[in-house]
């Protein structure tokens, strides 16, 4: 009887012991702790929306400037088309598009085409003094545009900056785009049209269209750029 317990007690305690944790066999410790480099990369997205989606920096060590233009993309024919079409579309959602009025015959008040500064733009287009005062300059200026100064879709901003003052608030974008010179004015012109503003259109010495109403200034230039673009120049102020 006494040999029958001592058997049943070291099956138990065999059993025990298979239950147990093999401590020999415990993982090795997590390190709480990340390369501030690739945190910053796998918080980062892999692509950067040309209309300034901002890039999420959560739990990055650390964070580094990046308020710059992107490189320039390539234009092509399939490009321009879909430029093209996606700014049509948007256009008809509201209604017929109307037609881009005749040129003027005298020339337009300026050309930018040779102008690259901010504050020399400004001067070309011969600004108050007042919107040339605390002009500040950021690309997350351009997703708060005006609707009379709305960015083309397909768009991708290489210069923003902005006036806010009591006597003169300003907002100035230059952007390339992968759409011909003539879509580009019809969209910036249905857009003001839809505002209740009449521009002009000069062709010389830059194609532009041009708006001062009642306080209200719009100013509309566009080229063809390298890489097959049109660059566009947006500047709107009001007093």
């Amino acid at each position: 009887m006494r040999a029958n317990l001592f058997l049943i007690a070291g099956l138990m305690a065999a059993g025990l012991a298979a239950c147990a944790p093999d401590r020999s066999a415990d993982a090795a410790p997590v390190v709480n702790e990340m390369d501030p480099y690739l945190a910053r990369a796998l918080n980062d997205p892999l692509m950067v929306d040309p209309d300034l989606a901002y890039r999420s920096e959560a739990n990055a060590a650390i964070t580094l400037g990046y308020d710059h233009a992107l490189p320039s993309f390539k234009g092509s024919e399939e490009a321009a088309s879909r430029a093209r079409e996606t700014a049509r579309l948007a256009l008809l959602e509201e209604g017929p598009i109307p037609d881009l009025p005749l040129a003027q015959s005298e020339p337009g008040p300026a050309s930018l085409a040779e102008e690259f500064g901010v504050g020399a733009m400004l001067e070309a287009v011969n600004a108050p003094p007042a919107c040339r005062a605390d002009v500040k300059g950021s690309f997350a200026l351009a997703a708060a545009m005006p609707d009379i100064a709305a960015i083309m879709p397909h768009g991708m901003v290489r210069v923003a900056a902005a006036v806010d003052r009591p006597d003169c608030t300003l907002r100035l974008v230059r952007y390339v785009t992968p759409a011909a010179l003539e879509d580009a004015l019809q969209y910036h012109h249905t857009v003001a049209v839809r505002a209740g503003l009449e521009p002009r259109y000069f062709a010389q010495p830059e194609a532009s269209l041009i708006v001062d109403r009642r306080g209200t200034y719009l100013q509309i230039y566009a080229r063809k750029t390298s890489g097959n673009l049109t660059a566009v120049d947006v500047i709107t102020w009001s007093r």
